[in-house]
């Protein structure tokens, strides 16, 4: 008995175990299945990518090409029509930056001059004078206006440039007033003083507060918004081709259901047909039997009839003698 328990007990040990091996295999093919599709799925979606970013390239080189060919194109014809005046292009290029090469020596001579002159109120009167500390200061407002120059927008950048125009002119208002003892300085220097603070509160804000990739966030949240369109027409085709494919599997599943059926049913044919041949081979059979029993028995009697003949003929013979 305790044998039989012991038989028993580990026979289901070792199905339990059988067990536990066949559900870790079952779950370990389904996560295979699993990683299988999603990597499926992946590649398709890869594919897909790779297509529009080759047709991407080949817009943006086509567009590049046909942007080149277009600019080439005007300035070739503009090269022609200037020339046709006698005006050749290094010509164009000193009208086009004329207006800027003037400002840029304004500017740079006025920054000069400006120097020049804290440096004479140094000499007269001491860097630590009153006078020279307002020149130094009106100098660093006129650097920080200097350095707007192709940091702001347009109409920033106008006004820093007047503004800028204007501080050596008022420098020299001050200068010219506390040199020859003019009661104005006192009246001029505080007001002169809130107007410097004000103009470097504004050249600092304009330079820092400007933004010069405004657009070009605008242009990014368009390509973020192009870059989501491609991933949402990707997943629209990988869920295409999957569709198409389940159907043409489905299409594939039934043909084959159809061609099984029909295979079934000529092997259906066919074995009735064999059956048929079979039935008639037998009946052909049964009718050869028939017909040779009947002429084995039709022999059977003649024989008993010649040897019953035989016998009287014998009988008679034998009577007669």
């Amino acid at each position: 008995m305790r044998g039989k328990k012991m038989e028993e007990r580990e026979q289901t040990q070792t199905s339990l175990k059988i067990q536990k091996t066949e559900w870790i295999y079952s779950q370990i093919q389904k996560q295979r299945e699993a990683e299988d599709a999603l990597f499926e799925q992946i590649r398709r979606e890869q594919d897909a990518l790779n297509r529009l970013n080759q047709s991407i390239e080949k817009n943006m080189e086509r567009t590049k090409e046909a942007r080149k060919y277009n600019r080439e194109f005007q300035e070739h014809m503009e090269a022609q029509v200037y020339a046709m005046y006698g005006i050749t292009e290094d010509k164009l290029q000193g009208i086009q930056e004329y207006r800027n090469a003037y400002y840029r020596g304004c500017a740079f001579s006025l920054f000069l001059l400006s120097v020049v002159l804290v440096a004479l109120c140094g000499l007269l009167h001491g860097f630590q004078s009153q006078i020279c500390l307002f020149m130094i200061a009106f100098s660093g407002i006129e650097g920080t206006l200097l350095a707007q120059e192709k940091k702001s927008g347009k109409i920033l950048d106008t006004i820093c440039k007047l503004l800028y125009l204007l501080m050596f002119p008022l420098m020299m208002v001050v200068f010219i007033c506390f040199e020859l003892g003019y009661q104005e300085y006192d009246l001029i220097l505080p007001w002169l003083s809130v107007f410097g603070i004000c103009v470097l509160v504004f050249g600092t804000a304009a330079y820092f507060c400007y933004n010069p990739y405004r657009k070009e966030k605008k242009k990014a949240g368009e390509a973020r918004d192009t870059l989501r369109e491609i991933e949402r027409t990707v997943q629209k085709e990988v869920k295409k081709d999957q569709k198409s494919r389940e159907k043409s599997e489905k299409r594939q599943k039934k043909l084959l259901g159809r061609e099984a059926a029909r295979q079934q049913k000529q092997l259906e044919k066919e074995e009735k047909q064999r059956q048929k041949l079979l039935e008639k081979e037998e009946k052909q059979r049964q009718k050869l039997l028939e017909k040779e029993e009947e002429q084995g028995q039709k022999l059977l009697e003649k024989e008993e009839e010649q040897g019953q003949k035989l016998l009287e003929k014998e009988e008679k013979q034998q009577q007669e003698g």
